[in-house]
């Protein structure tokens, strides 16, 4: 047994020796990358946006800085971030520091929305807005934003750009969606990260974040940067236009090059000094037979202080006004038949169908559906009827009802 530990250390140590030899020598062989520093650099005019809504709930996304230089007064992101309280919006910089934002234009269409910040904000360079048009399907792009899993185990998000979330991917395909262009891209694009920008490899913003199709991998949506320019046109919002080649951007940072790499290879050195290291030192506790333990207690003590947050339906109205029911399985149906519903009104309420509606909860990926079966309709609180048989996306802290307002429900999420 003892033998077998040993030979399992060992070949731990000779594998980490292998990689990190690897990552050097591709450092050391391979041409250098410039837009990645670049890519990277941008995060410092991404920003955290946070929407107090009218229910009492605290709505996240992203946005970007626009303007000619620094400080910028203007962000922009999607609409339906500050959607739940157009008044209640605020840029989030850390915990103890925010700055309060109007919506100054918004089109609900089109998904966009600009906001003006009550002070100037510094160290957030304004981004450049590139052309549509140059778009090509195959294009690399980068997704910058602040994935909104976060929000469930903090209740203050960041907004350090630090924390700034960068995918890549590449434009799948271009097309138009509900009367505006749409970029469809493999860029993972997480909830929290709407309204964040979608770059090319020269950083220029060519589109902005917008939604992701959760029944398909690797579907996501931004719309076109093309349409938001009339928006800040027609408000005299001035904004960086890209005016050059963007190829030619390269060949400026191509000085930049060697240093980068000269920085790579001391980080690479230092890395792999650091896990000899380390290889020794786990090798030292293994002996001594303690460190499973450790180990265990560290992580039960981590997760001891995560906050969980259940999904739940609440009675707004009628029957089931002020009931509240977790939504602990992948779908619930609510109708008078009891054995085809889970949530069960009286035969004698005859304007709620046997199986009325089926509300369901995605877990991975955090979000609701509702389909209608009913023959009055089942409807979103602004009215609009669901088309029967057809799944539509809900959002925490939207409410539904059956047939009329007499019956009305939210879903939203609560701590366990």
């Amino acid at each position: 047994m003892i033998h077998s530990v040993k030979k399992k250390r060992f070949r731990f140590l000779k594998n980490t020796f292998m990689i990190i030899s690897a990552i050097m020598l591709c450092f050391l062989t391979f041409p250098a990358n410039a837009e990645t520093r670049s890519i990277d650099e941008l995060r410092h005019s991404v920003v955290r946006i946070l929407c107090y809504g009218l229910d009492g709930g605290m709505y996240t996304g992203t946005g970007f800085a626009i303007g000619l230089e620094e400080p910028v007064r203007h962000i922009v992101t999607n609409y339906h971030v500050v959607e739940p309280n157009l008044e209640g919006v605020t840029i989030l910089l850390s915990k103890e520091d925010q700055i309060e934002a109007t919506v100054v234009a918004y089109d609900k269409v089109k998904d966009l929305a600009v906001l003006e910040l009550s002070q100037d904000l510094y160290k957030r360079p304004p981004m450049e807005l590139g052309e549509s048009d140059a778009v090509k399907a195959s294009h690399e792009v980068f997704a910058l934003g602040f994935p909104g899993d976060a929000d469930l185990i903090d209740d203050t998000p960041s907004g350090d750009p630090d924390d700034v979330s960068i995918t890549r991917g590449i434009i799948s395909k271009i097309s138009s969606q509900g009367g505006r262009g749409i970029f469809q891209v493999d860029v993972s694009i997480n909830p929290g990260n709407s309204g964040g920008p979608l770059v090319n490899e020269y950083g220029q913003v060519i589109g902005i974040n917008t939604f992701t199709v959760r029944s398909a991998s690797g579907i996501n949506g931004a719309v076109k940067v093309d349409e938001l320019i009339p928006m800040l046109e027609s408000r005299g919002i001035k904004y960086l236009k890209s005016s050059t080649n963007p190829e030619s951007k390269s060949t400026n940072k191509d000085s930049k090059s060697n240093t980068l790499w000269w920085i790579l290879g001391i980080a690479g050195v230092v890395l792999f000094i650091l896990l000899v290291l380390v290889a020794i030192y786990v090798l030292v506790l293994k002996k001594k037979g303690k460190q499973g333990p450790q180990v265990s207690n560290q992580l039960n003590a981590e997760n001891s202080s995560v906050i969980h947050f259940k999904p739940v339906l609440k009675g707004v109205s009628g029957y089931f006004a002020g009931k509240v029911f977790e939504l602990d399985q992948s779908y619930l149906s609510i109708g008078r038949d009891a054995k085809q519903c889970q949530l069960v009104f009286p035969l004698n309420i005859e304007e709620i169908s046997r199986k009325h509606c089926t509300l369901r909860f995605d877990k991975y990926g955090q979000s609701f559906t509702i389909e209608d079966h009913s023959s009055n309709g089942t409807y979103l609180q602004s009215g609009e009827r669901i088309p029967k048989g057809k799944a539509i996306q809900l959002r925490s802290g939207d409410r539904f009802y059956l047939s009329s307002k007499e019956y009305m429900f939210e879903i939203d999420w609560e701590r366990r």
